[in-house]
C-alpha cells in the first residue's frame, strides 16, 4: 500500500512537472516570438526608396498624388474637385505663416493667370519670417516649451525665450533639420568646434534640453525624474517612441530594455543642467554665450572689480570695528582713571564731547558701510556683462546604474552609454565626454529609420489635419500603422536626399493636387472612407488657439508683427517663491503674434487653456479640438474679442465710406472672399435693424455707427468660416 502511495504521488509530480515545464518551454517561444514580432515592426525597418505607382488616368500632378490616387483606386474610390482658387488661398495662408491673407493679396492671385501662380505664393510664403512663428510653434509643442520651470514654486526662467526665438529663426532660415537636431542635444559642443559668429546660437540651441521640466519642491532631490523627462520627450519628439515606458522595466511592446534607457540616462547624466532656482535656493548662473576663453576674461575684470568692492566693505567694516572698540573705552574707563575723573567736571564735559563726536562719525561711518555694501551687492547681483543662455553643458562623464522599479535608491548592474540596440546602439567611446555629441550623430544618421519619417510624418499631419502615422508621438507596436506606408517612406528618403529640407518638403506637398482639393462631401467616398484616411477631399480644419487669436489681431488692424523678446518678471532679487507662495505670471496685455505670449507651467494661460493650447508638462503631438460652451462665450463676451470687433469697425469706418463696399470689404479681410448677393442684403437689413434699436435707446448720433458696425463685426469673429479653414 505505501509503495503503491508513493508511486502515485511520484506520478502525480511528474505530471506536475511535465505541465510546468511545457508552460515555461511555451512560455519561452511565445516570449521569442514577440521579441521578433517587435523587432520585425514596420518603424524598425530601414526606409524604402518606393518608386511611385503609376496613374492611368493622368490626374495625378506629383509623385505624391500618384500614391494617393493608387490607394483611392485598390476602393474604387476617387477624389473630389480643386478647391477654388480663393480658398486655396487661405489654406495656404494659414498653414505656412498662421494668418489671413489682405485682399489686395488674394486680388493678385486671382489675377496671376501662369501655370507657377501657386508655386510663387508658397515661395513667397516660405520666405516670409511669420513662417518660423507658424511652424516653430509646432516644434515647441513637442518640446513642451515653457517659460517657468514646473517644480512646485514654478520659477520663472527668464533667458528660455531665446529658445523659443531660435526655433523660430531655425525655420526661418531653413536649416536641415538634421542640424537642427544636433545643434538642440549638442550645440555647446559643436559651438566649441565651430565657427565663432554661430557659437551663441549653437549653445541656445541646447534648450531644448534645458526646458526639461524640474520636479518636487527641490529638483536635486527628485534628479532622476527630470532626466526621465528629457529621455520621454527625446524619445517622442525625434524618434515616435515611448523611451519612457522601459524606466521601470524592460518595454512591454516596442524592443527597448531597462538597459537602453539607463544607456541614454548615463548620457544626460553626465550633463550638466542650467538650475532654474528653486524653494529656498536663487537661481544658478546660466551658460554664457560666448567661448570659454572671452568669458573668462570677462569673468577675471568681474572678479576684480567685485573683489575692489569687497576691500571697500572690509575697510569701512574695520574702521566701524575700531571705533567701536574707542567709544567703548570711552563710555565705560578702565576703573583708576574713572575714579580720578569721577569729581573734575572739565574732564567730564571733554569726555562727553569726545563721545558725542564718535558716535557722531560712528553714525556716519555705519551709512557709509550700508550704501557701500548695497553697491557691492548691486554690482554682484547684476553679475559678469555676459548675456547668458539657459542651457546645458558637460559635466562628469560616467556611466549609470539600472535602477530598480526606477528607484534610484535600489541599483543595479552598470550600463555603458549607448544609443538604442534596436537602432545599432554603439557605445560611447571612452574619453569621449557624455555622449551627446554621438548621440545627436546616431539620431541623424541616414540608416536611423525614424528621425526622418517621424518629421515627414508631421510636416504632413499640419498640412492635412493627421498623419499618416495618426500617433505621431508612438510609431512603436501599439501606435498606429500607416495608412500609406510606400509614400511615407518615399518622403523620409527623399527628405534626407534633399538634405533634410523642410521648406522643400512643404513645396512637395502643397504643389501635390491632393493638398488642393476641396473640402466638399462625396456620399460614396464618405461612406466607404468616413474619416477620409485616404484623402479623397481636404479635410476643413479648426484654427488652433495661436491662429484664431492672432487672425483677430491681424483683421482689426491690431496685430504687432515685430519679434517678441524675453518677458517681463518681477527682479530677481525678490525671489523668494516656494510651494506655498508659487510664482504666477501676470497676463500680459501684448499684440504680438501668441507664440510670444508667456508660458507658465503650473499656471496655464486661460485663453490658450480654453482652446486647446499645447501642454508645456509634456510633449504635444497634437492639439485637441474640443467643442465647449465656455469657447462660445468667449467669443461672445470676452474683453479681448469685444476690443477687436471694435478696432475691426473702425478700420472699415475708416477705409470705406459705402456702406455695401465697408461690406464686402470686412468679407474680404475675414473671410478671403466678397459676401454673395443674399448675404449682403442680410448684412444690410441687420445694421439697418440695430440702428434701429440704438435710436430706441437713445444712444447718441455719434456713437450709433461705432456700435452698430462694431456689433457686424462681432457676428463675423463668431462664424464657422472665421474659426475654420476649408
Amino acid at each position: 500500500m505505501i509503495k503503491e502511495g508513493r508511486k502515485k504521488i511520484i506520478k502525480c509530480f511528474s505530471k506536475v512537472f511535465t505541465l510546468l515545464l511545457l508552460s515555461l518551454v511555451t512560455f519561452s517561444l511565445e516570449s521569442i516570438a514577440h521579441g521578433f514580432e517587435k523587432a520585425a515592426h514596420w518603424a524598425f525597418q530601414p526606409v524604402k526608396k518606393v518608386d511611385p505607382p503609376a496613374d492611368p488616368t493622368g490626374w495625378s500632378g506629383n509623385p505624391i498624388d500618384r500614391f494617393i490616387r493608387a490607394k483611392l483606386a485598390e476602393r474604387g474610390l476617387h477624389p473630389v474637385g480643386a478647391a477654388d482658387r480663393r480658398t486655396l488661398l487661405r489654406r495656404a495662408y494659414f498653414d505656412l505663416i498662421g494668418l489671413p491673407p489682405l485682399p489686395e493679396e488674394v486680388q493678385a492671385f486671382l489675377d496671376d493667370d501662369s501655370p507657377d501662380a501657386f508655386a510663387k505664393v508658397v515661395d513667397r510664403l516660405l520666405a516670409s519670417p511669420h513662417y518660423g512663428e507658424r511652424w516653430g510653434r509646432h516644434w515647441l509643442d513637442v518640446a513642451r516649451y515653457a517659460d517657468t520651470a514646473g517644480e512646485t514654486a514654478d520659477f520663472p526662467v527668464q533667458e528660455a525665450y531665446r529658445y523659443r526665438n531660435y526655433v523660430i529663426a531655425a525655420f526661418n532660415q531653413g536649416k536641415p533639420y538634421d542640424q537642427m537636431i544636433r545643434e538642440q542635444i549638442a550645440g555647446d559642443l559643436l559651438a566649441l568646434k565651430g565657427e565663432r559668429e554661430k557659437y551663441a546660437e549653437r549653445v541656445i540651441a541646447t534648450g531644448y534640453i534645458a526646458i526639461t521640466r524640474r520636479f518636487g519642491y527641490n529638483p536635486t532631490v527628485e534628479y532622476h525624474v527630470m532626466l526621465s523627462d528629457t529621455i520621454d520627450t527625446l524619445g517622442r519628439s525625434i524618434l515616435g517612441l515611448a523611451i519612457g515606458c522601459a524606466r521601470c522595466h524592460d518595454h512591454k511592446y516596442d524592443p527597448i530594455s531597462m538597459s537602453d534607457y539607463y544607456a541614454l540616462y548615463g548620457i544626460f547624466d553626465s550633463t550638466t543642467y542650467a538650475f532654474p532656482g528653486c524653494e529656498g535656493s536663487k537661481p544658478g548662473d546660466f551658460m554664457p554665450m560666448v567661448p570659454p576663453a572671452e568669458a573668462e576674461v570677462v569673468l577675471k575684470a568681474f572678479g576684480e572689480e567685485l573683489a575692489k568692492y569687497d576691500a571697500e566693505v572690509s575697510k569701512l567694516d574695520a574702521e566701524r570695528k575700531a571705533l567701536e572698540e574707542e567709544l567703548k573705552s570711552q563710555i565705560q574707563p578702565p576703573a583708576a582713571p574713572r575714579e580720578a575723573m569721577a569729581g573734575d567736571p572739565a574732564v567730564l564735559e571733554a569726555r562727553k564731547k569726545r563721545v558725542a563726536a564718535l558716535e557722531a562719525k560712528m553714525k556716519a561711518l555705519a551709512a557709509d558701510l550700508v550704501e557701500s555694501r548695497n553697491r557691492r551687492d548691486a554690482f554682484r547681483s547684476r553679475g559678469a556683462p555676459l548675456e547668458r543662455a539657459y542651457a546645458v553643458s558637460e559635466g562628469k562623464p560616467h556611466n549609470a546604474r539600472i535602477q530598480e522599479r526606477g528607484d534610484p535608491k535600489k541599483l543595479g548592474d552598470e550600463v555603458p552609454r549607448r544609443f538604442l540596440k534596436i537602432l545599432g546602439g554603439d557605445l560611447v567611446p571612452e574619453g569621449e565626454g557624455s555622449g551627446r555629441w554621438q548621440l545627436a550623430e546616431w539620431l541623424t544618421r541616414p540608416t536611423n529609420p525614424l528621425t526622418a519619417r517621424v518629421m515627414v510624418n508631421r510636416i504632413w499631419q499640419h498640412h492635412f489635419g493627421e498623419g499618416m502615422v495618426m500617433s505621431p508621438n508612438n510609431f512603436g507596436v501599439r501606435g498606429s500603422p500607416p495608412t500609406h506606408p510606400e509614400l511615407l517612406d518615399y518622403l523620409a528618403a527623399l527628405f534626407m536626399e534633399n538634405g533634410w529640407s523642410i521648406k522643400a518638403m512643404h513645396r512637395l506637398i502643397m504643389l501635390a493636387k491632393v493638398y488642393q482639393l476641396s473640402s466638399d462631401n462625396e456620399p460614396l467616398c464618405s461612406r466607404a472612407d468616413p474619416g477620409n484616411e485616404l484623402h479623397w477631399r481636404f479635410k476643413s480644419q479648426r484654427l488652433d488657439a495661436e491662429s484664431l487669436r492672432d487672425a483677430m489681431l491681424a483683421v482689426s488692424g491690431e496685430l504687432d508683427r515685430s519679434m517678441g523678446q524675453g518677458h517681463r518678471f518681477p527682479p530677481k532679487e525678490t525671489w523668494n517663491f516656494s510651494q506655498h507662495n508659487p510664482f504666477k505670471a501676470q497676463l500680459e496685455d501684448t499684440h504680438r503674434r501668441s507664440i510670444y505670449l508667456l508660458i507658465q507651467r503650473n499656471y496655464r494661460h486661460p485663453y490658450l487653456e480654453l482652446f486647446d493650447g499645447a501642454d508645456p508638462c509634456a510633449s504635444t503631438e497634437g492639439r485637441l479640438i474640443t467643442t465647449t460652451p465656455a469657447q462660445a462665450l468667449f467669443i461672445m463676451n470676452h474683453a479681448f474679442v469685444r476690443q477687436q470687433a471694435e478696432k475691426f469697425a473702425a478700420r472699415l469706418l475708416a477705409a470705406e465710406p459705402d456702406g455695401r463696399r465697408r461690406v464686402a470689404l470686412a468679407y474680404e479681410l475675414a473671410f478671403a472672399r466678397p459676401p454673395d448677393g443674399e448675404e449682403a442684403r442680410d448684412m444690410e437689413e441687420y445694421l439697418a435693424r440695430y440702428r434701429q434699436r440704438l435710436e430706441q435707446a437713445r444712444v447718441p448720433a455719434e456713437r450709433q455707427l461705432a456700435q452698430m458696425w462694431a456689433s457686424f463685426t462681432h457676428i463675423l469673429f463668431s462664424s464657422n468660416e472665421f474659426i475654420y479653414v476649408d
